[in-house]
């Protein structure tokens, strides 16, 4: 703010003498204010020698490090010891993802992104606290830190990333209630400074509005979706509903864009619920000798859903095409001798089912 003040005698002596506690101190500024880093930066400040290297490998705690517990982190960084999502000491925001916390929080498959739970343990969350911070990251593209603790192992600084979009979803709270939720798309990236990142990161941004993309919408539980009878959705416009979101995701499957490839994850759900829904809770396989009925020790249904003919060879998550089966059944139909007789005739039984659905009154 004032060039010509300069630092009390005591810092100045102190960063002049540790010059590795100076590297700190000049990465943090550069990653928190100067970031891309404008050319000549360095050079104008006579800080050339001093920042060698990536800006990153001065920062601390550095990636890699391991920690038993959140309490021993702050000892070291500052930071509160509790919150998910948090800054430590230096001002850097922080978010901790513990594979048996009460989130659900994991990577998304067949890439290394990050489908985060936003902040909020109960009931709908919210744009504030942790969530607003995020938001806040979103929009003025800055990169976090994201710490992982597996199950039985101890807390390690995993990679920075970078918030490519924020989306929204059904889960159950902590008081076992349904909720919405936040999902924040985390990208890694291997450093803070916007100018390192990959491409497909950069272009994931640049095809990111900042706006919410709600996927709570089509796939509602069934608890949530009848609160009074009055206002009861029937079971043919929730299987009519969930079709419909089921076929806009599958008509994206062609399409090789990273940030399709989230959406088709997060909105895939919708099939599996339409065939549950269609199933009513049995066996869908007519000549099924094993056990239609039988329930989980939870009460829930002991049903597969599955692709008739595998997804590999339809290349489409649609009810049409997928069945709901008991595990006998299952294993007859992947396994049995007969497979090849018994998928021809679960195809016609799955789109004969599919169809009467949709017609019922």
């Amino acid at each position: 703010m004032n060039p010509l003040a300069g630092l009390p005698k005591q810092d100045y002596d102190r960063l002049s003498k540790d010059l590795e506690l100076a590297a700190w101190a000049v990465g943090n500024l550069l990653v928190r204010f100067f970031n891309p880093m404008p050319a000549r930066l360095l050079a104008a400040l006579d800080l050339e020698e001093l920042m060698v290297g990536p800006i990153a490998s001065y920062l601390r705690p550095l990636q890699g490090e391991l920690y038993q517990h959140r309490g021993a982190i702050a000892d070291v960084y500052g930071g509160n010891r509790v919150l998910g999502i948090t800054p430590l000491a230096d001002g850097l925001l922080t978010v901790y993802s513990d594979d048996k916390g009460p989130y659900d929080d994991q990577r998304i498959p067949g890439m290394d992104w990050i489908a985060y739970t936003g902040d909020g343990l109960s009931g709908d969350q919210t744009l504030s606290a942790g969530n607003r911070a995020m938001a806040e990251h979103q929009e003025r593209r800055k990169a976090l830190r994201y710490w992982h603790k597996p199950h039985r192992g101890r807390w390690t600084f995993e990679t920075w990333a970078v918030i490519v979009q924020r989306r929204q979803r059904w889960g159950r709270g902590q008081d076992g209630l349904q909720r919405r939720e936040f999902v924040w798309i985390l990208a890694p990236v291997s450093s803070p400074m916007s100018d390192t990142w990959p491409r497909e990161v950069v272009e994931a941004l640049d095809q990111d509005d900042g706006q919410l993309h709600d996927d709570s919408i089509d796939v509602i539980p069934a608890e949530v979706d009848a609160p009074s009878k009055s206002e009861r959705t029937s079971a043919r416009q929730r299987y009519e509903r969930l079709t419909a979101a089921a076929h806009r995701t599958a008509a994206d499957r062609t399409h090789s864009s990273r940030l399709v490839q989230v959406e088709r994850y997060l909105r895939s759900p919708a099939a599996r619920e339409a065939v549950m829904l269609r199933s009513n809770d049995r066996c869908e396989n007519p000549s099924c000798m094993g056990h239609p009925l039988e329930r989980t020790d939870a009460g829930a249904p002991l049903l597969e859903v599955d692709h008739v003919n595998g997804l590999a060879r339809t290349g489409q998550d649609v009810p049409e095409l997928m069945i709901a089966l008991c595990p006998n059944c299952h294993t007859l139909k992947t396994r049995g001798r007969e497979r090849n007789t018994l998928q021809r005739d679960l195809l016609v039984v799955a789109r004969t089912r599919h169809q009467a659905f949709l017609e019922k009154p």
